[in-house]
């Protein structure tokens, strides 16, 4: 079994993430077969972002713009816990918010860009310079979110992001749920 994650965004940026853990499935009907599985959505108005961001590589730069991101969450299990549970709701929505909020309003710095380099300045800004055509910009550096990310686009976001609530919630925790 492993954790997987996949997501997709239409237009009106709609930024689905999946927590999924795979398993054999079947038609038996026992609820706690291992060849079953369990899938629970959650969505929350509170789960999303604003953020600006620019996606940038090699020969191309798009210009700096927003979005307004929403997040659900999709979990998948083996089985349904003693407590009635596949994981309890308010668990991972304590996270989500946590990990939205963090990034909430800023300008999303994909740090392990090739074509983006940045300076901390004494004066608490930050000067980023995109060399595909030598733009350069100033921020103030609260208002960025570094993100260990090459580019900031929906799909990195994403994995970012999926990989943000796994390490919140705890593999154990979520393994030992099933």
């Amino acid at each position: 079994s492993r954790l997987a994650s996949s997501c997709g965004c239409p237009a009106d940026d709609l930024l689905l993430l999946t927590i999924q853990h795979h398993y054999n499935r079947s038609d038996t009907k026992e609820m706690n077969n291992s060849s079953n599985y369990f899938e629970v959505n959650l969505a929350k108005a509170d789960f999303k972002f604003n953020a600006a961001h620019f996606v940038a590589f090699e020969n191309f730069r798009e210009r700096l713009h927003g979005h307004n991101y929403r997040v659900s969450v999709k979990l998948i299990g083996s089985r349904i816990r003693s407590d009635g549970y596949l994981i309890d709701f308010g668990d991972v929505k304590k996270v989500t918010r946590k990990i939205c909020k963090g990034i909430n309003e800023r300008i999303l710095i994909p740090t392990l860009s090739d074509v983006i380099d940045f300076v901390y300045k004494e004066d608490g800004s930050l000067e980023l310079t995109c060399h595909v055509d030598d733009s350069k910009f100033v921020f103030p550096q609260d208002d960025c979110a570094f993100l260990p990310l090459k580019h900031s686009t929906a799909e990195e976001l994403c994995v970012y992001l999926w990989g943000q609530i796994v390490s919140n919630l705890g593999v154990p925790f979520l393994r030992g749920r099933g």
